[in-house]
């Protein structure tokens, strides 16, 4: 386990901090948030085509796991990398949290982001935060894709080789000050695992927790300048730093149109890129005052087959709602635009499916005002509705979203679809579970879930169930902001 207490992260804070001052711009306007020197640029993964988003998770009492990384076409070693690094991660953790102790539920959280995405290069970012008890921690690891040699390259290879390494920590050390230990920046690979670029072209090389400064709290983050790094980059650098840095971002990779459907053992889902046929008229709204009326809810979408999903919905007239998670809709925009064409109900489950009674307010807001703009970006209206991952919540997740006027939304019925990847389990426990009022939790990134909801309603359907949207359920209930709904 990592070990420390938290401490808030920088780019966090002052994203939230951003988003809190005016979040309130116009439809289709993302807020950014305010400058930070040590905030590595981020790519729009929706300016990728055929980006998809590998996702593998975990929700029990034993420990909370969600990790989630991208799959680029062309790219596939890239792709096969970002799950091994994943998984270096995740098989200890499991191993650890096999036989747990009372207390808090143990946390392994994976996220990434796009450094560069352009020409023939490809940069991921990779943070993982542990937390286990009081102590929690982070670690960073980029990796590059070379589109040329259709080599994996750490960041490391960002530098030229002989002496790149030693200059770079020679300048690091200097610039380091009170923050972390100048004898542990060595000339090691391993050392800096982590190079990137800011929205200006400076290098930012950041620290995994407790390497420089053991036992001290918060992120370590050292830019460079470009003149003063510029001299050791390899050829490969050159070529990465113009890829960041390019206003217009265009990548050409050779390799096939769309990812591989397939998946990978121990849920490595990919979110299949949606389409978006003629909008529907959603059907009338239902009064489930005189209705037998249940909800169907997805979390963590989009994902591989939610356009299938909308596909049965549709056909049988039924709503549902998705509670997608931000770093997902974020690259499938077309999915959430079809998602509220065709009547669903699209609720807030996060930035990046934190456990959020471990987090401040500051943070708390920080991760669901960041989903709040891409879900409005994306149709025009923001969510109405946040369901926290796990269904962890606390008085802080309560006053946050009551100051952003979200109700909470749990489960009355959880089919355990991530457990048992079996259609015909997950539908019988939907149906067996199900009564009046039921709000019946279900993850529509596993295929073997979409499979099971035609039988789902089928089944349901015969019995005099009408298929609704959460609000609709609870239009009759008096739950106020930051309130609890979780049906029946």
């Amino acid at each position: 386990m990592l070990g420390r207490a938290w401490a808030l992260r920088g780019t966090a804070v002052l994203a939230s901090a951003a988003l809190l001052a005016g979040c309130g711009g116009a439809a289709g306007q993302r807020v950014r948030p305010v400058a930070d020197s040590t905030a590595v640029h981020v790519v729009d993964p929706g300016t990728v085509p055929g980006l998809s988003v590998a996702t593998r998770s975990e929700q029990d009492g034993r420990r909370h796991l969600y990790a989630a990384w991208p799959r680029i076409p062309g790219a596939e070693r890239l792709t096969a990398a970002l799950a091994a690094a994943a998984d270096e991660r995740i098989r200890p953790f499991l191993a650890d949290t096999e036989d747990r102790t009372p207390g808090a539920v143990p946390e392994l959280n994976v996220q990434w982001s796009l450094a560069a995405a352009s020409g023939d290069v490809v940069g991921v970012r990779l943070v993982f935060a542990e937390s286990a008890g009081a102590s929690a921690g982070e670690a960073r690891r980029t990796l590059w894709f070379d589109g040329r040699t259709g080599e994996v390259r750490p960041s490391a290879d960002l530098l030229r080789a002989g002496d790149g390494l030693a200059g770079l920590a020679e300048r690091v050390r200097a610039r380091l000050g009170g923050k972390g230990d100048p004898a542990r920046v060595t000339a090691r690979a391993d050392t800096f695992t982590s190079l990137a670029f800011n929205d200006v072209g400076d290098m930012v090389v950041e620290f995994s927790d407790n390497t420089v400064a053991p036992g001290s709290s918060g992120r370590i983050a050292v830019v460079l300048e470009h003149g003063d790094y510029a001299p050791l980059l390899s050829e490969f650098g050159r070529r990465a730093y113009t890829a960041a840095t390019t206003p217009r971002p265009r990548l050409a990779l050779h390799g096939p149109a769309t990812p591989s459907p397939a998946n990978s053992p121990g849920d490595t889902s990919g979110t299949a890129p949606g389409t978006t046929p003629n909008a529907t008229v959603p059907p009338g709204r239902t009064d489930c005052s005189t209705a037998r009326c249940i909800a169907l809810t997805f979390d963590d979408g989009p994902g591989p087959a939610t356009g299938r999903l909308l596909d049965t919905l549709r056909d049988a007239r039924a709503r549902a709602t998705f509670f997608v998670v931000g770093t997902n809709a974020d690259a499938h925009a077309d999915l959430l635009r079809r998602e509220h064409a065709e009547g669903h109900e699209i609720g807030n489950h996060t930035q990046s499916h934190r456990d959020l009674s471990r987090l401040t307010a500051v943070q708390v807001n920080s991760d669901v005002q960041r989903t709040q703009e891409i879900v409005r970006s994306a149709t025009g209206a923001a969510p109405t509705l946040m369901r926290p991952p796990y269904g962890a919540t606390n008085g802080t997740v309560a006053g946050v979203t009551r100051s952003l006027g979200l109700r909470q939304v749990l489960w009355s019925v959880d089919t355990n679809d991530w457990r048992d990847r079996d259609a015909r389990i997950v539908a019988d426990r939907a149906v067996r579970r199900a009564r009046p009022g039921a709000v019946i939790l279900m993850h529509d990134i596993h295929r073997t879930t979409v499979d099971a909801v035609p039988e789902i309603l089928e089944r349901l359907a015969a019995k005099g169930y009408t298929f609704v949207t959460v609000s609709e359920l609870m239009a009759n209930r008096k739950v106020p902001p930051g309130g609890r709904f979780g049906g029946n």
